[in-house]
């Protein structure tokens, strides 16, 4: 479920006064997702009816805040299908509700692909890249919190959930990246999005209507959100990569940007990491084997790739 924080009726009213919309008809959680609160919201404005997304943060701190409303704001600017934060009546953007950062979108026409296609693969390579184009040279800033101590302190917390092979084959995955970063990587770097997963983009047929829920971006290499595309898009049911699916992706990413021998080189390694990564967040979703989202889908994928 991903409606941590509730409320009434009339503080939901109150809130919503601020953009001056319509009247409040409906409210209706969206149970997909582990991180965020999020509502479809519903208004009359004067007969005509409009649905909007709320989303209250339940993880980040105030001051990064600024940060996901002007990256928003440069996508959708670039013409990027990306919903921009909708402003209040003194202009601002990014809100609280509940005592926790929100924001109000307009709600993106399509719907979430359950099944990936070579068509849809490419679609996501491009975007991919247009998001490095569109955000680069940005003059704002955010670290990547999925830094190597934090997977170092994620993993050791949750030992006692992880099989003993696992746990060994999540050490050397980090290992491997530890290593790797010894000598610093001459690879390009920006904007990530670093969770586009298929439930955070909507299709209409094999068009691309829509990208959102960007509280996994930061600044990493680029290679990362390609290696992180690839697992999450080419990847089927037993955890092996499908081939024709990945070279779509590559391809669809190469219309933009041509990947570096360096990134070629490098992609496995960074493939590795990303599995390792939702192992790891998805042991922090929940206790004793409630988790909100199955961590052994991607110890899956992390045990057949190279």
């Amino acid at each position: 479920m991903a409606a941590f924080t509730q409320f009434s009726h009339t503080s939901l009213e109150h809130y919503l006064a601020m953009f001056d919309l319509g009247e409040l008809v409906s409210f209706d959680p969206i149970t997909a997702g582990i991180e965020n609160s999020n509502y479809f919201i519903t208004l009359d404005n004067e007969g005509f009816e409009t649905e909007y997304v709320l989303t209250i943060s339940e993880s980040l701190d105030f001051n990064e805040v600024s940060f996901f409303g002007r990256l928003l704001d440069q996508l959708s600017n670039k013409h990027l299908p990306v919903p921009s934060p909708l402003r209040t009546l003194d202009g601002m953007s990014s809100t609280i509700f509940c005592k926790k950062p929100t924001w109000l979108f307009p709600k993106l026409s399509g719907s979430h692909p359950t099944v990936a296609t070579a068509i849809h693969c490419r679609t996501v390579g491009k975007l991919v890249a247009d998001i490095h184009a569109a955000s680069a040279n940005a003059s704002y800033h955010r670290a990547n919190p999925f830094h190597p101590d934090w997977a170092q302190q994620t993993l050791q917390s949750k030992q006692s959930e992880l099989h003993q092979n696992d746990h060994a084959m999540l050490e050397a995955t980090l290992q491997d990246y530890k290593d790797a970063l010894k000598n610093p990587l001459d690879l390009p770097s920006g904007i990530i999005h670093g969770d586009l997963f298929m439930d955070n983009t909507m299709f209409e047929g094999d068009r691309l209507t829509g990208v959102i829920d960007f509280y996994h971006a930061c600044e990493d290499y680029l290679i990362q959100d390609v290696a992180i595309a690839l697992l999450v898009w080419c990847t089927d049911s037993g955890g092996h990569v499908n081939e024709e699916l990945a070279q779509a992706l590559l391809q669809g990413y190469g219309d933009v940007r041509s990947l570096t021998d360096d990134e070629t080189r490098l992609l496995p390694m960074f493939c590795r990491t990303a599995a390792s990564r939702f192992v790891l967040t998805r042991l922090l979703s929940g206790e004793g084997q409630n988790y909100l989202k199955d961590p052994r889908e991607f110890l899956k994928i992390l045990r057949l790739l190279p």
